[in-house]
């Protein structure tokens, strides 16, 4: 086959032109081959099952077991914050759903009060720092306008009824309990637009309790996995602010409230 084929190549370059006849007999030849071959059963032509299976082996759901504590499950919560309004609702449809997310003031039994919080701190609003102003500035606390001409209104929000919520969420599911550390988990999504001023102040009122207005307050103790906490003795770090979530029983007066933020960016 091999001699055949130089003798047809040296015969082109020669001649100049391509005779595609040689060719033909080739495909040919080998097409009787084939037809030869299936018939005498000398080649098996067969069809893999690259087909998914319809059901998971046995085992591996991962659906919870129905003994499973629903306190002991994470509640999903999504603070979502759109242009003009911010809403809070769950995935796993214990607080709120996305059709019919949590209504502010948060209480439960709650039917009657707004689905969102609106847009505040114009000039003249209360506060007691300028993340609650929108011109970034809190004087004798009243938002006052800035010195500065340039500065553009962000957006900003009752954040103090945000952390309200979430913490009476946290306290009416784990308080006096050894919480989970998977239940410090909620989703932040936010509309590409929103500055990063106001992400920090939403991520603020998530992770621990806020003081009352006009004071101060410690840092929230945070969760911890760490090894060395848990052989520890004491299972509270004090210098850094943690401690172990298996030994100490939740409180969300001194305990983060959902400090384990994941970002989102709204639905593909």
């Amino acid at each position: 086959m091999k001699r055949r084929l130089d003798v047809i190549e040296n015969e082109e370059i020669e001649s100049g032109e391509i005779n595609l006849i040689p060719y033909l007999d080739i495909v040919t030849n080998l097409m009787l081959f084939l037809l030869a071959s299936i018939a005498g059963g000398a080649i098996i032509f067969g069809q893999l099952n690259t087909m998914l299976p319809d059901k998971a082996p046995a085992g591996s759901s991962s659906q919870p077991s129905p003994n499973t504590n629903p306190d002991e499950l994470p509640l999903k919560l999504v603070v979502q914050v759109l242009k003009g309004r911010i809403t809070l609702w769950s995935v796993s449809g214990r607080e709120g759903t996305l059709q019919d997310p949590i209504k502010f003031p948060y209480s439960d039994g709650n039917l009657s009060g707004s689905p969102a919080l609106a847009l505040t701190g114009g000039l003249g609003s209360p506060c007691d720092g300028g993340y609650m102003c929108e011109t970034g500035t809190c004087g004798r606390s009243k938002c006052v306008a800035s010195d500065d001409p340039k500065v553009l209104p962000l957006p900003v929000f009752d954040y103090r009824m945000l952390n309200d919520a979430l913490y009476k969420i946290a306290q009416k599911h784990y308080n006096g309990k050894k919480r989970k550390i998977e239940t410090y988990q909620a989703v932040l999504m936010a509309d590409d637009s929103t500055p990063y001023e106001t992400l920090i102040s939403v991520m603020g009122a998530m992770r621990c309790k806020m003081p009352p207005v006009g004071q101060l307050n410690e840092r929230c103790y945070l969760p911890t996995t760490d090894e060395k906490l848990k052989v520890s003795d004491t299972p509270v770090d004090e210098e850094n602010r943690l401690y172990d979530t298996d030994r100490v029983e939740f409180d969300p007066d001194k305990h983060a409230l959902f400090n384990d933020i994941l970002f989102s960016r709204g639905f593909e």
